[in-house]
């Protein structure tokens, strides 16, 4: 499938790319490979071929989520700059919050 100059120049003016007319050959006859190798891969017969989503087998590994304890709230609070409250206080993050 032959990619003219003029797709070349098309896709370069979506793309907002500036681009020389030796660029525009080259991409032309590159990207008109790059289809004419997609039209031999139609022909590939693949009716007999399971789907697959990784040429691996591979396998997710998961481990039992336990919880447990890190540190206790009164450790962490001791660390905390400006309390109020028993919560953590800190600066505002929207400046006008009548707009939420």
């Amino acid at each position: 499938m032959p990619i003219s100059k003029e797709h070349i120049e098309h896709l370069a003016n979506l793309a907002r790319l500036d681009i020389t007319d030796k660029e525009k050959e080259k991409y032309a006859d590159q990207i008109s490979s790059i289809l004419n190798y997609f039209e031999q891969l139609k022909e590939v017969e693949t009716g007999d071929v399971e789907p697959l989503c990784h040429v691996f087998d591979l396998q997710n590994v998961y481990r039992e989520d336990k919880p447990q304890l890190v540190c206790s709230a009164d450790k962490v609070l001791a660390e905390v700059p400006e309390l109020e409250k028993r919560q953590i206080k800190v600066k505002a993050v929207f400046k006008n919050q009548s707009n939420l």
